[in-house]
């Protein structure tokens, strides 16, 4: 990023990349003050230059979600989020992958808030879409994973369980795609259902002993 900086300068895309590369490293690293500075200052330059929806702008905003999300920080994953979102519906289209990936992004930030209706909202129609685009993608079950959790939340639990259910072996079964950041999605979608049918046992329990 140093040596970018200095031959191609600070606002070139390639040192933009770069410095989101590094940004996404602290990150794995759980540094994240280094991690915020850089995106916060990677992020304005990016909007500023290239404009608020070019595909590198959009990228560094996804990533600024993601980063929030790690830190618990949910409602600023969800404004950035929604952002990339948007930008990314008008700029790749509504069915491209990119897109899809990051209304999960979205849906993930709002289920961390107890959103269980937004989510819904964002989920469900990303996960039709992952169907038609790319069902066989560990990602059309990490979908699936938050429509369900989002059903879960709403107490529909019929509803939820069967998703939950396929949701959590189907990235298991797809686990050696996974990359090892995406490995928390399969440890959700198991704490979610994990969770769901301890709430099922309860209410079993309950029902005998009234």
């Amino acid at each position: 990023m140093d040596i970018d900086r200095r031959v191609l300068g600070p606002e070139n895309d390639k040192t933009l990349a770069c410095q989101d590369n590094l940004g996404a490293t602290y990150t794995a690293e759980a540094k994240y003050a280094q991690a915020e500075a850089l995106s916060s200052q990677g992020l304005a330059t990016a909007a500023r230059v290239l404009g608020p929806e070019h595909p590198l702008t959009l990228s560094l905003l996804a990533d600024s979600a993601y980063l929030y999300q790690q830190e618990g920080k949910y409602a600023l994953a969800e404004a950035r989020a929604s952002e990339a979102v948007a930008g990314a519906r008008h700029t790749f289209g509504p069915e491209d992958t990119t897109t899809l990936d990051w209304s999960n992004h979205l849906a993930l930030a709002e289920v961390s808030q107890k959103q269980f209706a937004e989510a819904e909202s964002a989920a469900r129609p990303a996960l039709e879409l992952d169907k038609k685009v790319q069902p066989d993608d560990w990602q059309r079950y990490r979908a699936e994973s938050l429509q369900g959790e989002s059903l879960a939340g709403e107490k529909k639990y019929a509803e939820a369980e069967p998703l939950l259910i396929e949701a959590y072996q189907g990235m298991l079964d797809r686990k050696k795609h996974m990359g090892a950041p995406d490995l928390h999605h399969l440890d959700l979608a198991h704490q979610w259902l994990v969770t769901l049918r301890g709430m099922g046992q309860a209410g079993q329990k309950r029902r005998v002993e009234e």
